[in-house]
Order: structure tokens, then C-alpha cells, then sequence
């Protein structure tokens, strides 16, 4: 069967797919598991100026979610775990086992000197009888010069390399502190550098499903939504394809104006088919974390919402066309703005700095009132009960 669509019917899917839209489809910590296989990872971030980035992406289609689920689920039930896939990101702990390529171009990317791995070996051995620890643990004064030109001490920097090449993982956090036990302690008798792939073209076509399954939508192009998938270029990513195409694991759709085809996965066919038939589409306002999954294709999100979104935190405060950390405002099919919002948990009070209403959006009666009901939902997520900056209606 072929599938064509309008750019309007292009987004209902994938505000549909992406649980954003209606009635929200998922509560419970078991629901928000199969959520987080759905959108493959949850890329994790620990600014928080209104909210994690994790915790954005799931107060948006998670139903009362609240912030104890996530951390239930990755340090007490441990059904999720924390590791690198798109930068450091969320997802089911299932899924560890088939990083081992991940975290052996890992192990090559970073220049591991002996004081580094001697720092290791010393960790392992310590861990032994100190099963869970963070670097604060180890109490050595040596310090280094690390990736990006930070200074980091010593035993910081052996356990992030021995995070990255899956000799321990991430136990919990407090706070920004990482804790951390072995590998073997969590997946008894797992090698976390064995290969379960056959061929690159495998290994390839499962991330590339993961990503497209993560956006409901995407192309075969050079693209954001391929960021973190190390050494795959167009070569390796035209046979993943192909791939996949072979196995039927991903299905091509049409999208009128767009000038080549984009991929959904079969999963998604009933999403796909509903707008198809014309289905009452019903209208939801969220507000959208900065590294939100249905965002991760920048150019995509323009060419069908006509919509565009740069993440400016790291941009200098001069050039800066907003704010430092602003959240896309989504109201049904449409992007009708961005809002900066702050959080004074301390205070218990949720500030909203400044809206910018996008030009094509009319300002309405209905527009405001949705934008105080989404705050006051947004407030509640955050146990704020005073919410200072309410839209006059």
C-alpha cells in the first residue's frame, strides 16, 4: 500500500505517534517502560531551569507524570538505565548489550593514558569491597586537563572513561554526582564489548530504526536524528536503509511538497491510517523540552511546521534571538510559539519570563486561556503552587 500525505495530515502523525495530542495514552511506570522503548532514548541533560530535559519530554505525554517515576525506574527498579546512545540519554536497560560497538569507538575516541588506566585498575580493585561509589569516594588530589579543556581530577576521569567502555554503569545520581558500580555486578556474565551484530549494515539499520521510530517520521538524508551514531556516513547509512527496506521494518510515505520520501516503522501504521481516514484530530497544548525527540530533525520540523528552533544556551547571550532556555510551544498540529519559563522550587513558585507568539498565530481568548491551563498543569508538574505571569483572558 501506498501512503501520501498532506503536510497538514504529516503532522497530525507524528503529533499522534509522539502521544501528543488527545487524552494522554500513558500513566503508569510500566506504561512510561514502553514509552521509553518507543521513543528509543530519552537524551539527558542536568540543566534545570524548568525542568530536565528527560522529565520535559515525559511531562508532555505522560499523564499526572511526576518526577519520582523517572528516578523509580532508572535507580530502584532499575528497568531503564542511564548511558551513552544520543549523547548520554535514557533508555531500557535491555538495550545495554547492544552498545558493545558504541562503547568500543568510545575506547578509541578518548586518549586513555597509563596514569589513566593505572587510576582504573586501582578503581576495580577498590570497588570490590566498595561496591557503589562516586569520585569524591576515592579522595585523591591529582587533577587533569580532560575533553573539552575542563579540569577534572583523576579519579573523575578514570571513571568516566570506564563508564563509556562499560567496565561499570551509572548506579544513581545526587543531584549532578554520579554513582557508580560495576558492569558485572549488573549484567552478570555480560561482556559489554561483544559484538551481537552480524555485519555494520545490521548494527546501522537497528539505530537507524530507533531513530525513526523516536521521531514517527524521517528521511534518508544527512540529518540531526543520526547524531551520537558513531562512524556512519552516507555509505553505511544508504545500506542500513536498503536493509530495512528488505526486511520491511520500515515503510516509505509520501509527503506532498516534500521533495523525497520519508520512513515510518509498521508499528506506527495505525497512526499512519487515522489521519488517512479524516479522524477527529483533537487538539492538546504542550510545552516541549529543548532536545524534545519529535525536535531532533530541526530541518524536518521546518519543512512540515513550518517552524524554527534553535536550543540557544550555548549561543552568546548577544546573538541570542530569545533566551537562554526557551520550549517550543505546541497547541494540536501547530507550533503557536516559545515560552521561558523559570522555576523557583524553593519558593514554590513556576515564573514565566516571556512568550513569543509566532507571527502567523493570531492572538486569541482561546489562545490565552490554553496557555494558563498549560502553565498551571506545568506548575503543578513541578510542585509550584504559586504561578507568577498568568496570560489575561
Amino acid at each position: 500500500m501506498e501512503f501520501t500525505l498532506t503536510r497538514s495530515q504529516a503532522r497530525q502523525f507524528i503529533v499522534l505517534w509522539q502521544g501528543l495530542s488527545g487524552p494522554y495514552r500513558w500513566r503508569t511506570n510500566a506504561e512510561i517502560v514502553g514509552l521509553v522503548h518507543q521513543l528509543g532514548c530519552l537524551q539527558f541533560d542536568p540543566i534545570d531551569i524548568c525542568g530536565r530535559n528527560a522529565d520535559l519530554v515525559l511531562q508532555a505525554r505522560v499523564g499526572g507524570y511526576r518526577k519520582s517515576q523517572l528516578e523509580t525506574l532508572l535507580y530502584k527498579e532499575r528497568k531503564l538505565i542511564d548511558a551513552l546512545d544520543k549523547n548520554m540519554a535514557i533508555y531500557a536497560e535491555q538495550d545495554y548489550p547492544k552498545f558493545a560497538r558504541n562503547r568500543l569507538h568510545t575506547m578509541g575516541y578518548h586518549r586513555v593514558s597509563e596514569q589513566i588506566e593505572n587510576a582504573a585498575a586501582q578503581i576495580k580493585q577498590f570497588m570490590r569491597t566498595h561496591p557503589v561509589i562516586c569520585s569524591q569516594d576515592l579522595q585523591w588530589d591529582e587533577n587533569l586537563v580532560w575533553v573539552w579543556g575542563r579540569t577534572a581530577s583523576l579519579a573523575a576521569v578514570a571513571l568516566e572513561v570506564m563508564l563509556y567502555r562499560g567496565d561499570v554503569v551509572i548506579h544513581h545520581r545526587r543531584g549532578t554526582i554520579r554513582y557508580y558500580n560495576l558492569t558485572s555486578e549488573r549484567f552478570p556474565g555480560l561482556d559489554p564489548l561483544a559484538d551481537p551484530f552480524a555485519s555494520d549494515a545490521e548494527y546501522y539499520g537497528w539505530r537507524i530504526e530507533r531513530r525513526i521510530r523516536a521521531l514517527g517520521l524521517c528521511w534518508n538524508r544527512p540529518s540531526d536524528a543520526w547524531l551520537g551514531i558513531e562512524k556512519m556516513k552516507s555509505p553505511e547509512r544508504q545500506a542500513a536503509f536498503a536493509l530495512l527496506m528488505k526486511q520491511n521494518r520500515i515503510i516509505p510515505v509520501t509527503v506532498e511538497g516534500v521533495d523525497q520520501p520519508l520512513f515510518t516503522v509498521p508499528e506506527a501504521l495505525p497512526w499512519l491510517e487515522k489521519v488517512m481516514r479524516k479522524e477527529p484530530f483533537r487538539k492538546r497544548m504542550e510545552f516541549l523540552g529543548p532536545l524534545d525527540n519529535a525536535l531532533w530533525d530541526r530541518r524536518l520540523i521546518e519543512a512540515l511546521f513550518d517552524f524554527q528552533y534553535k536550543w540557544e544556551i550555548y549561543t552568546p547571550k548577544v546573538q541570542r534571538q530569545y533566551d537562554s532556555y526557551v520550549l517550543p510551544v505546541l497547541w494540536g498540529d501547530r507550533f503557536v510559539g516559545r515560552i521561558a519559563l523559570e522555576t523557583k522550587t524553593n519558593e514554590g513558585k513556576l515564573i514565566v519570563k516571556q512568550f513569543w507568539r509566532e507571527a502567523k498565530v493570531r492572538d486569541s481568548r482561546a489562545l490565552r486561556r490554553t496557555l494558563n491551563r498549560t502553565l498551571e498543569r506545568f506548575a503543578r508538574f513541578h510542585g509550584c503552587p504559586d504561578l507568577d505571569g498568568r496570560f489575561t483572558e
